[in-house]
């Protein structure tokens, strides 16, 4: 465990051996919403980690974002934009980025959604420090649609940044099934692109799918702290409406055919992990009668799909304040005594 050092010093001075703090790679999608990619972008150049690219992916927005973006000028942040000649979601346009990204590492980001400005530097920071890592992600939060109201969602996994290895992010993931929002997960490059990226086919799950396999392949690194928040808001991808019960079951079952089936080596630890649980019961069920599924799928996941099926429909009913305690309460007690020490204020 360590904490993290924000200082100027630390974080972009030259690494041992003589080479340059290395290039991060942020992705922006856009589709008719300049104003929201304006925001973005000024919130991207408040970045405090300096070698930064930036990846505008217009995805056949009317009229062209590119000339309003070249009027504005001002500074010296790489940008540049890829425009599809046809409207493809926000999935394609955040693959079609990462293919074009040079940075070491890469950042799938939304015009919807804030950053904080130390966001790539703590992350960029950690992922060097811990080589082995394929990403780093950070505590969830809410913003309530453009009401500016903020709701945060610790994970409680640890009191101080933690590199979890891959057998342990699977460990952790089954004693206390936790939730990656991608808004605030930083890639490896090399690390997503072996897993195929962020996929356009499985929709919905694409970032299920990008995350979970590279945790469970190369561990990932945890920051406790709130970092970048994701936009609550009507017609949002995500949103439970937006998908039928049938096309939700079908992009699943998709997802986890396509990691048992490329990645067996993975397969007894995406067992273990239960991460197939974030699915549902209702679609578990069904994928576990699924011959290209039924691997990944037993007893424990249907059963942590139904906990976590009933605790979404209690947990919207209590207060945050009563999920918070339980979260932390839970996590205490799947702790183990030495992880329920204070953690050492030592950076290494």
């Amino acid at each position: 465990m360590e904490s993290l050092d924000y200082s100027a010093a630390a974080l972009s001075a030259p690494e041992a051996g003589g080479e340059a703090a290395p290039l991060a790679t942020i992705v922006i999608p856009t589709f008719g919403d300049l104003p929201q990619l304006v925001d973005i972008l000024a919130q991207v150049r408040a970045q405090t980690w300096p070698h930064l690219e930036v990846i505008v992916v217009d995805d056949a927005s009317v009229p062209p974002v590119e000339p309003s973006l070249r009027t504005q000028g001002g500074d010296a942040m790489p940008l540049s934009v890829i425009r599809h000649a046809e409207n493809q979601g926000p999935i394609a346009a955040l693959y079609t980025g990462l293919m074009h990204a040079r940075g070491k590492y890469v950042y799938l980001g939304s015009t919807n959604d804030p950053i904080d400005p130390h966001f790539i530097e703590a992350g960029v920071t950690l992922l060097e420090r811990h080589p082995a890592a394929g990403l780093c992600f950070s505590d969830s939060a809410t913003i309530d649609g453009w009401s500016g109201r903020r709701r945060q969602f610790p994970l409680y996994l640890s009191r101080q940044a933690v590199y979890l290895a891959p057998d342990e992010f699977a460990r952790r993931m089954r004693s206390a099934p936790f939730h990656i929002s991608s808004n605030t997960v930083i890639f490896r490059t090399a690390s997503l692109r072996r897993i195929g990226g962020y996929r356009p086919a499985l929709a919905l799950y694409a970032d299920w799918f990008g995350i979970q396999l590279t945790a469970l392949q190369e561990g990932a690194v945890y920051i406790p702290k709130v970092l970048a928040y994701s936009r609550e808001h009507p017609g949002r991808y995500s949103e439970t409406r937006r998908w039928s019960r049938a096309e939700r079951q079908r992009l699943a079952g998709l997802a986890l055919a396509s990691a048992v089936e490329e990645y067996p080596e993975l397969l007894p630890r995406l067992r273990q992990s239960l991460a197939a649980s974030a699915f549902g019961f209702r679609a578990l069920a069904g994928l576990s009668r699924d011959r290209h599924c039924a691997a990944a799928v037993g007893p424990a996941a249907l059963g942590m799909a139904l906990v976590r099926d009933i605790w979404h429909v209690v947990g919207r009913l209590a207060p945050l304040r009563v999920r918070l305690l339980c979260r932390r309460a839970l996590m205490g007690l799947r702790q183990s005594p030495r992880e329920r020490k204070p953690a050492s204020a030592s950076a290494d």
